[in-house]
């Protein structure tokens, strides 16, 4: 249970793999390839132990000084294995393609995330507010539309660190599905609640607050919604925060706004304070995860506090996305050793 070989020792690989796998498929995405995620869906190891202690004769003649001689062995043996599930059909779309729970964004606000960064990743619209709903995909296209929403939630951080800010989810029954929607309340009397109200609409006014309740996709009255995106267009997403080597641009590997006549910078500003991925020719020495990819090591700066914290965010969406589907026998089962 201790030692090298031991429990923290797992426990810190298998966090290592899993940082370095969700930055590989990351790259992926920005280079227009097909993510893909090996889980590990089971560890088992083997631990064996032996000591022996023996009178050893040697020949005669080997040692005349000392014709016998105690001797021993102790032996120590840790088998693990390995057991490797690709996720694929059913739990790929559950996890990567079903729109992230109001619930969840929720409760990541509630945990002590800051709204900005969960609803600059999580949501692509707000009303007719569109949070660059083009970067959310393969199809990194055209001039993105994002500073209405860049501006909401930057209102919206100031109350959050005030601590006035309150966010809820609201479930009203109905005949056919159930209807969720998004409250926001947050107090009047300040000139950023002036701002949010030129932004999101006229409120429900109370004589201290301003309350929203916007409703989950789309109302009666056919009027937008909030829409949360799926895990896979949050990892679309981030990607645009991979910077891309030189070279592969000149080759054509990937999509640039150049391309289109466009300012890279204004690309650029959709990731900027949330996550940057920079790229090196070798591995790099201060590294918070690095993994290597069409011969350049890409990699998050160990001293980029908020790329790091927005990292560690996308891992936790991740596992609030999985869901627990019934599996075959492991697909592959590697014993080490």
């Amino acid at each position: 249970m201790q030692g090298e070989s031991g429990r923290i020792a797992y426990n810190a690989t298998l966090q290592k793999t899993n940082n370095e796998q969700m930055l590989l498929n990351l790259v992926r995405l920005r280079y227009v390839e097909y993510p893909f995620f090996l889980e590990v869906s089971n560890v088992t190891t083997q631990f064996t132990a032996s000591s022996r202690v023996a009178p050893i004769i040697p020949f005669p003649g080997f040692n005349s000084s000392n014709p016998g001689v105690l001797g021993g062995e102790v032996f120590w043996q840790n088998q693990p294995t390995i057991s490797y599930t690709p996720l694929e059909g059913q739990g790929f779309a559950r996890q990567l393609l079903h729109p992230i729970d109001l619930v969840a964004l929720q409760n990541l606000i509630y945990a002590g995330w800051d709204v900005d960064r969960v609803f600059r990743i999580c949501v692509q619209s707000i009303n007719t507010i569109l949070n660059a709903p083009t970067a959310a995909g393969p199809t990194m296209e055209g001039s993105p539309q994002f500073e209405n929403f860049m501006k909401l939630t930057e209102l919206l951080d100031f109350f959050q660190s005030m601590g006035t800010l309150q966010i809820g989810v609201k479930s009203q029954k109905g005949c056919d599905c159930d209807k969720y929607a998004m409250q926001l309340c947050f107090p009047s009397g300040y000139e950023q609640s002036k701002e949010l109200i030129k932004i999101l609409g006229p409120s429900d006014h109370t004589k201290k607050y301003h309350v929203y309740d916007i409703p989950l996709g789309f109302e009666k009255e056919n009027e937008m919604g909030i829409m949360p995106r799926s895990l896979l267009g949050c990892m679309y997403y981030l990607s645009v925060g991979v910077q891309l080597p030189s070279a592969h641009k000149l080759a054509n590997y990937v999509w640039t706004p150049e391309k289109e006549g466009m300012q890279e910078d204004h690309w650029s500003k959709l990731t900027r304070g949330l996550l940057t991925v920079k790229n090196s020719k070798s591995r790099p020495k201060e590294s918070y995860v690095c993994v290597q990819h069409k011969g350049y090591w890409f990699y998050i700066d160990d001293s980029d506090i908020e790329s790091k914290r927005t990292f560690v965010l996308l891992l936790q969406l991740y596992n609030l996305q999985s869901t627990t589907v019934q599996q075959e026998a492991p697909i592959l089962t590697l014993p080490l050793g």
